[in-house]
Formats: structure tokens, C-alpha cells, sequence
């Protein structure tokens, strides 16, 4: 019945269609979630990562929307969504917002965080994926974090509350964490812009994680029937290319592509190459489709 009223209310709510971006937002019971929809087409979603909001993606909007409709939402707890942070739930706010939407499926890119809600996604409900995309994805469950990793993120929190998130931020760009290759200045300043409409929540109010949707363990990587792009920056991090290694080998249907010149946020450091290995992916999957409808109909 919840799920029903809520449909009911996005569809009054949400009807129509517009090919300039507009920015929503939609009550999912327990928070509120901000998003856009842009473009026509078959529809293209993209899930940013940890401290970021929908606008990560404003470099890929204008080319992405050109050939596919873009919807890119705040997960909650960040940017303009209301709720508590729990990458187990992301996956249960986009489905609504699909449904709501009255998008049956879709492409799935998920960025860092993001990639592993995109993860959950596809393997909880694959009907609704068309392609996945992991990029710069945290690692399945069950794959080993290096400790000074866990030791570093772990020590959030007390950084925040203690010494605010301007020394959390700090502490993240000068740890070793391979955001863009050195000299990016640019690529630095994106990400202090970014920063700075990041509220810290999910670290001054930290919540256990509900665990709704599970993360995938790496033995469960191969029953992913999809087809599936892992896209990295040859600066990456030795852990996230490890386990971009891992869904490449595990996957049945996948390809790898490395961006040349581009760490951890290859789309804001290269986006003309990011936006150039999607497209190519998406429009490779397009074409097989295409090709198994002809052969059902000779």
C-alpha cells in the first residue's frame, strides 16, 4: 500500500516530459530525494560517489542528453536530499524513482560509492538494467581492504567532529589518494567546489548500514548477466584498480576500459575520453539489441 501511495503521488507529481532539466524531488516514505531528468530517449542514470551531489555529472548532462535521457539524483544524505546515508537503501530510492518515473529499465553508472550501489542495483534487480557501468567502484563484499584504507576512513568521523570537515578534507587530498594526475590544479578546484555543499552528515550522525539491499560477494560477481563496462583513470588508487580487475574477471559480459591521464575522477580530469568510452558501450549494446530483435522477427 505504501509503495502504491507513493507511486500515485510521483506520477501526479512528475507526469509529462521536458527536454531541459528540472529538478525534482520525491518523497520515498523515510526521505526525500532530489534528482533531474533530462534529455529523450533510453534513459541513462548516474549515481555520484562519497561527499558528492547530482552536479559531479554536469559534464556529462549536455552530452549524454543529446541521444538519451539523463537522470541523476542526490543520494540521501547528500547534496539536497534529506535521510541518512546507507548506500543498502540507495538501491531500494532508485527503483521508486523509476517506477515512479515509469522507466522499466535503464542504463546503471555508478561512480566510487556510487558504484557499488549501482552493484546492489543490478543484482537485485537486473530486469531493470540494460547495461552497468563500474567506475572506479568500491570493491564486492568479501574482497580484502587494504588496513591503512581502513584505517584511514575509519578515522573520519572523529577527524570530523573533533577538528571539522575542513581537516577531513585535508586529510583526504594529501593521504595518497590518487584524485587526478599531479599538476590538475583544475581538477582540485572541482572537487573543493564540491566539498563545500557537502554536509558531513553521514559523519557527525553516522548510521549503521540497514543492510536491505546487500553488497555482492565475489563468488555471486558471475551470475551478472548484463552487459557491463569497468572504467577506470590509469592514476587510480592500487586497490580500486584491483578490484576493477576482480569484476573484469569475474563478470561473464564485460569489457575494461583505463582513461588515459585520469585518477579516481576520470570524468572531471578527461570527460571527452569518460563520456567517449559510455557512449561507445552504450551504443554497442544498442546495436546487439537491435540485432536479437531482427533475428526474432526473420
Amino acid at each position: 500500500m505504501r509503495r502504491v501511495i507513493l507511486l500515485l503521488t510521483a506520477l501526479l507529481l512528475f507526469l509529462g516530459g521536458s527536454s531541459a532539466a528540472q529538478t525534482r524531488s520525491l518523497n520515498v516514505g523515510d526521505a526525500v530525494i532530489n534528482y533531474d531528468l533530462t534529455g529523450r530517449g533510453r534513459t541513462v542514470v548516474f549515481i555520484h560517489g562519497w561527499t558528492h551531489n547530482k552536479s559531479v555529472w554536469d559534464d556529462q548532462v549536455p552530452v549524454f542528453s543529446k541521444r538519451y535521457r539523463v537522470l541523476r539524483a542526490d543520494s540521501r544524505g547528500f547534496g539536497a536530499s534529506t535521510g541518512f546515508a546507507d548506500a543498502s537503501v540507495d538501491p531500494l530510492d532508485l527503483l521508486v524513482l523509476l517506477e515512479a518515473l515509469r522507466i522499466d529499465h535503464a542504463y546503471i553508472v555508478g561512480h566510487s560509492r556510487g558504484g557499488g550501489v549501482a552493484l546492489r542495483f543490478a543484482a537485485a534487480y537486473p530486469e531493470k538494467v540494460d547495461g552497468l557501468v563500474l567506475y572506479g567502484a568500491t570493491p564486492p563484499a568479501g574482497f580484502p581492504f587494504p588496513p591503512e584504507i581502513g584505517q584511514l576512513f575509519g578515522s573520519l568521523p572523529g577527524v570530523a567532529k573533533q577538528s571539522g570537515l575542513d581537516s577531513v578534507l585535508k586529510l583526504i587530498l594529501t593521504t595518497g589518494i590518487a584524485w587526478a594526475p599531479p599538476g590538475r590544479t583544475d581538477v582540485d578546484e572541482r572537487l573543493r567546489k564540491l566539498w563545500a555543499s557537502y554536509s558531513g552528515k553521514d559523519l557527525l550522525e553516522p548510521h549503521p548500514e540497514s543492510g536491505k539491499v546487500p553488497l555482492p560477494n565475489i563468488a555471486s560477481l558471475s551470475t551478472l548477466r548484463m552487459p557491463t563496462l569497468v572504467i577506470l583513470g590509469d592514476h587510480e588508487m592500487p586497490f580500486i584498480a584491483a578490484a576493477a580487475d576482480t569484476f573484469a574477471h569475474r563478470i561473464p559480459n564485460v569489457k575494461k576500459v583505463v582513461i588515459p591521464n585520469a585518477g579516481h575522477v576520470a570524468h572531471l580530469a578527461q570527460p571527452t575520453a569518460f563520456n567517449g568510452a559510455l557512449l561507445d558501450f552504450f551504443n554497442d549494446v544498442d546495436q546487439t539489441k537491435k540485432q536479437v530483435e531482427r533475428n526474432k522477427k526473420k
